[in-house]
């Protein structure tokens, strides 16, 4: 089973770059562009690993981790 990860940035380009990368190291991705959208996710599925932009429009990353 791959592992599934959260890509939390309030950049679609930068959302998009890091989804085709994971996907081809054989990754579950799920994308979210800001902390509510991110903490809702949380809420929903289990995550291996979260990768978060530190400035985003709701917030701060760092209190996502």
């Amino acid at each position: 089973m791959p592992g599934k990860v959260l890509i939390v940035d309030d950049e679609p380009d930068i959302r998009e770059l890091l989804d085709i990368t994971l996907r081809r190291m054989a990754l579950d991705t799920v994308a979210a562009p800001d902390l509510t959208t991110a903490r809702r996710l949380l809420g929903e599925q289990r995550f291996d690993l979260c990768l978060t932009d530190m400035r985003l429009p709701d917030g701060d990353g760092i209190c996502l981790v």
